[in-house]
Order: structure tokens, then C-alpha cells, then sequence
């Protein structure tokens, strides 16, 4: 009978997401559909869903690749400028988990992550003209104040414009982590179980497509070719942002449709120490399943914080090693050879995203995470070796396959066990409406069934209600016509249905239990406590090898020591960047051996059902 109501969901159905019966769910305020409703995704839809990500992407590149040489053009200092890029962890902590919850239980009638999905959008699309157009809104300012243009209106446009900036990165930041919290989540709620791999591979692939496309971009001289008239190729650069952004945007909630979150009393909002309690119970409680990936991220991406945030700063020791130093357009040549290899490597990066699920397919999804993560560790450990500009590049772009594999296979993980935990629960719950209707048909009064009331059940309750609510049923129905006392069926006195039955385990409580954005919010704060380790850590090394120190933070190093990375190194001093890159390399072969702790997919199954 269970199969017959799948069979139908799937038939009558041809929206992207199935609105059949809702299994019995929606009193406990979960989403619909079930895992049972869930038809496989077609290359267009799956296209669609993901499609959001490149755009993102793209707006990531154009900030974390020109938005330190831009904020520098404004006058923003060396000690500010850590404020700058502190916002990008603060944001990943705060509000990828907070969002996750909320979403979760959100209502809306366009579905549960659509209405965050835009309404972080808009202010991205805000954000990003205020930073463009930073100086020009100055001047608008600080000609309302100072009508005259004396020292006083200079000094305020100058102070203003670095304001808006500051600020505009801020909202970008945290704006952009909301959008992206949903759009990830997305895979996890509309994929089955079967096609988590394959969506999670195309979430890659558009995170690789988005820096290709920004990288290129970036490259070109974009005043001469947009139609419309800009005074610095930043303002060209954020404009193109602004249209590639809305357009993925536009594309994901136009062509996605969700299922609005049935009412219920699970579904309503907490306050804000409550949800704060609730992120903090899911860390600590958080499923064998997930934790187990968690570890491995984090020891990961302590390896790839400084790749991508010293790149072109080793690029620049490599060169210092041969190259005249004392020309002055040495750091300028040093920067754009590494944004080269780097945008090889992003090419590389898209093509690897795009033939590895052929090989995954035969090799299995975690094993290969593993191989590139000791392919990770050796080549970040192989930049002892390096020598010449060639061979430092071939190590970045070699990064690409490991880099593919980060952008796909934790991800696929996660949505694999949200998708079986979804799938156990919605075949106990169509096995509780067949049992009902079995009973119901044999005309037996809901007080003489297990204690007197149905019930829905939980994976917990699964075997207690096979062991009592059947058996009992069956019992009574052989007793009745052994001994042919029809009564007792008739008015519920049978005395095996008057014995009460043994407690049935705890339920599990459904709001307790982690849903997918929750869960993915988790996980980004395993992505984000590394960037706040590796900043510590890239900082004694700095001092320690007589580096100038990290005042403005890991990321803006790669600007603004350049120079006396360069004094250090053609003085035949130890190179700074490349023993933090080796750090990294141990870092990763540590997650490649946590990866033989990662559960299958029947451990996954044989967890949930316990």
C-alpha cells in the first residue's frame, strides 16, 4: 500500500517538488515532501537549483580578489583593514547557523528558503553599488555639509567614502552568507536520496564556473567594454557582479519551486536565546554521522585557508628568489603571475568538477575525498622543492583536485544522511497509516489499539509499535475466533487488548531533531573556526621567521606585505609563506586519515535507525 501511494506521488506530480500526502508529518510542523514524494531531478532542473551558487561565487571573487587593492586606493589603513576582512569569518559563524535554524521553520508561502534567498540578495545588490560607487556617494555627502569645496570637504569625502565601504563589506558579507546558507540547503531539501551525490557535484561545478567567470572578468579591461561609462575598473567589475547575481538569482527562484512548511506548533519562531541554545544543543549533540565529516573539515580547511589566502604571496617569495627585486615593477609582476596560476587553477578546478563523477561512480565518493586530500597534503609539502615560477605554478593548479573535491563531497555527505534520516522517518510514518487502516477496516475501537489512541511514530518507536500494536492485533484476532466470542472485537474487551501494553521508547521529539539548515549551518562553523586558528598561527610564524607580523589579518597580508616579503626573501631569509603552506600540508594528511572514520552509507542507515 506504501508502495502504491509512492507510485502515485511520483506519477501525478510534474512540479520540480511533489505536493502529494504529506505522511502524517505536517502535525509536527517538518517539510513537505517527504522522501517518498521526491521525484529524480532532470539535468535542467538540477541546473537550476544550483545555478544560484555560481552567481555568489562570482560576487566572492570580485570582493576577495580586488576588494583589498580597491579599499587601499580609498585610504583605508594597514590596523583597519583586519576589521575589514574579520567580517567574512564573523559572518559565516553568525549567520549560516542562525538563518539555517529560521529558515527551517519558516512558513512563507514561497517555501522555506526562497524569501531568505532574496531578501539577502537585495541587500547584496545594495551593498555591492554602495562599494563601487563609495567615493561618488562621499562627495554627495559631504557636499550637503561642506557646500564649499575647502580642506574640511576633502578630509570628510576621504573619510566617508572609506565608511561606506567598510560598511558595504559588512552587509555584503553577512548577506551573502544568508543567501548561500539556503541555496546549499536547497540541495539537501529537493534532491533524493539517490541523487545527493550528483546534486552536490553540480553545486560544485557552479561554485567553479562562478570563479572562472569572475577571474576572467577580472582580467579584462572592462572600461573600454561596458556600454555604459565607469570611473575605475572596480565600478565596472561590481556592476557586471550586480547583473550576474541577479540574474542566478532570478533563474534559482523562478524555475525552484518549494512546498510551503506545513502548520504546526514545531514550526513556530523561537526567541533569539532560545535559537542561540538550540545551535549550541546541535553542536554538542551533533548526529555520528555529521561530526564525523565535521572533523574532517576542519583539519582541511586549516590547509586551505592559507592556500588561498597566500597564493600569490608565495608566488612573490618563489620570484624574489631570481628575479631583480629592485625593479620597481617587480611586485606588480609577482602579483599578476599568481593571479594567473590561480586563474588556471579555478579552470582546472571547473574541469575536474566536471569529469570526476564519472570516476566517482566506480571508486566511491569518500574514498575518493580521501586520495585528494593526501594529493592535497603532498603538494602543499612538495613546496619545499619549488624552485622557479613553472613549477610554482604547476603546484597551484594541482590544487584543483582536491579543491573540486572540497566544493562536492563534504556537502554530498551531509545531504546523504538529512536525506536517509528523512527517508527512515517517512517509511515509519506510511507504515503507521497502513497499520491504522488495517485496523480501522477490521471495525476495532481506537481505545482496544496499543493503549487506547494512534499514534505517529518515530524511528525510535519503530520495532515497539511492530512488537505491540500488530502483535497485539493479531493476537486478538486469533482469540476471537478460537474461542468465537465476537464481543469481545465488538466492544474492545478483549483481555489481551485490555493488557497494557510495555512503554514504548522515548519518542523522538521533532523539533529537536537537526534539519538541513541547521545542520548545514553547523557544518560552515567547522568551514570558519580555522580561518581564526591559521590567523594565529600565520602570525608567530611571520614573527618567528622575521616577518613584520599579520597586524592587518591573513588575508590582507597578501597585499600588504608584499614589499617586505620581497626585502626578506632576496635577503636569503627563510620563506615565511611556504613553511605556513607546509603546516597546511600536514594539516590535510591529518583529514585524509579521518576520513577512514567516515560512516558508508549502511552505517549511516543502521545509526538513524538505532
Amino acid at each position: 500500500m506504501a508502495n502504491n501511494r509512492t507510485e502515485q506521488a511520483n506519477t501525478e506530480h510534474t512540479s520540480l517538488l511533489s505536493s502529494g500526502n504529506d505522511g502524517g508529518r505536517a502535525e509536527y510542523g517538518l517539510s513537505v515532501p517527504t522522501e517518498s514524494e521526491r521525484r529524480m531531478l532532470t539535468r535542467w532542473q538540477l541546473t537550476s537549483m544550483t545555478v544560484l551558487l555560481a552567481g555568489i561565487q562570482f560576487v566572492w571573487t570580485v570582493e576577495l580578489g580586488y576588494g583589498t587593492p580597491y579599499l587601499l586606493s580609498l585610504g583605508l589603513s594597514k590596523p583597519l583593514m583586519t576589521l575589514v576582512w574579520m567580517a567574512g569569518p564573523l559572518s559565516g559563524l553568525v549567520i549560516q547557523p542562525v538563518v539555517g535554524q529560521v529558515s527551517d521553520k519558516c512558513r512563507s508561502r514561497l517555501g522555506r528558503r526562497r524569501p531568505f534567498i532574496i531578501g539577502g540578495a537585495a541587500f547584496v545588490v545594495a551593498s555591492v553599488i554602495v562599494i563601487a560607487y563609495a567615493r561618488e556617494l562621499a562627495t554627495v555627502l559631504a557636499t550637503m555639509a561642506y557646500p564649499g569645496h575647502n580642506d574640511e570637504y576633502q578630509a570628510l569625502v576621504g573619510r566617508v567614502s572609506i565608511i561606506l565601504a567598510v560598511v558595504g563589506f559588512y552587509v555584503l558579507d553577512f548577506s551573502i552568507n544568508t543567501s548561500q546558507a539556503c541555496a546549499r540547503a536547497l540541495a539537501l531539501d529537493l534532491a533524493p536520496l539517490k541523487q545527493q551525490d550528483t546534486a552536490n557535484a553540480y553545486a560544485g561545478r557552479m561554485l567553479n564556473l562562478g570563479s572562472v567567470a569572475g577571474y576572467l572578468v577580472g582580467f579584462m579591461d572592462l572600461r573600454s567594454l561596458v556600454p555604459w561609462e565607469t570611473d575605475s575598473q572596480m565600478q565596472a567589475l561590481c556592476l557586471i557582479a550586480v547583473i550576474v547575481f541577479t540574474v542566478t538569482v532570478t533563474w534559482t527562484c523562478v524555475l525552484v519551486r518549494e512546498e510551503p512548511l506545513k502548520q504546526g506548533e514545531s514550526a513556530s519562531a523561537r526567541p533569539m536565546g532560545g535559537m542561540l541554545r538550540a545551535i549550541m544543543r546541535g553542536v554538542w549533540h551533533l548526529p555520528g554521522p555529521v561530526q564525523r565529516v565535521c572533523n574532517v573539515q576542519f583539519f582541511a580547511w586549516v590547509a586551505w585557508f592559507p592556500f588561498l589566502f597566500f597564493a600569490t604571496t608565495w608566488m612573490t617569495e618563489i620570484m624574489a628568489r631570481t628575479g631583480d627585486t629592485s625593479d620597481p615593477e617587480f611586485v606588480d609582476r609577482a602579483t599578476r603571475a599568481g593571479s594567473f596560476a590561480l586563474f588556471l587553477y579555478s579552470v582546472a578546478s571547473l574541469l575536474c568538477s566536471m569529469a570526476l563523477p564519472l570516476i566517482v561512480e566506480r571508486v566511491g565518493l569518500r574514498r575518493m575525498w580521501r586520495v585528494s586530500l593526501v594529493a592535497m597534503g603532498v603538494t602543499l609539502l612538495m613546496t619545499l622543492a619549488v624552485r622557479g615560477v613553472v613549477s610554482a605554478t604547476v603546484l597551484i593548479v594541482a590544487m584543483a583536485f582536491p579543491w573540486a573535491l572540497a566544493m562536492w563531497a563534504p556537502f554530498a555527505l551531509v545531504g546523504e544522511y538529512v536525506a536517509i534520516q528523512a527517508e527512515v522517518e517517512t517509511a515509519v510514518s506510511e507504515e503507521s497509516e497502513d497499520e491504522e487502516e488495517f485496523i480501522s477496516a477490521l471495525d476495532i475501537p481506537p481505545n482496544a489499539v496499543a493503549g487506547g489512541k494512534r499514534r505517529s511514530v518515530g524511528s525510535a518507536t519503530m520495532a515497539w509499535r511492530r512488537g505491540q500494536d500488530i502483535l497485539a492485533t493479531t493476537e486478538s484476532i486469533s482469540s476471537t475466533v478460537l474461542e468465537d466470542t465476537a464481543e469481545s472485537v465488538s466492544t474492545g474487551r478483549s483481555a489481551l487488548f485490555l493488557k497494557p501494553p510495555p512503554p514504548p521508547p522515548a519518542q523522538v521529539c521533532v523539533d529537536e531533531r537537526l534539519e538541513s539548515g541547521m545542520v548545514l549551518g553547523i557544518h560552515n562553523m567547522y568551514v570558519v573556526f580555522p580561518q581564526f586558528f591559521i590567523n594565529g598561527v600565520s602570525s608567530l610564524v611571520f614573527a618567528w621567521l622575521g616577518h613584520e607580523g599579520s597586524p592587518a589579518g591573513a588575508r590582507a597580508v597578501e597585499a600588504l606585505a608584499m614589499s617586505k616579503l620581497v626585502s626578506l626573501v632576496s635577503k636569503g631569509s627563510t620563506e615565511p609563506v611556504g613553511f605556513v603552506l607546509r603546516i597546511g600540508g600536514v594539516s590535510a594528511l591529518v583529514a585524509a586519515g579521518l576520513t577512514v572514520l567516515l560512516y558508508d552509507r549502511r552505517g549511516v542507515r543502521e545509526y538513524i535507525s538505532r
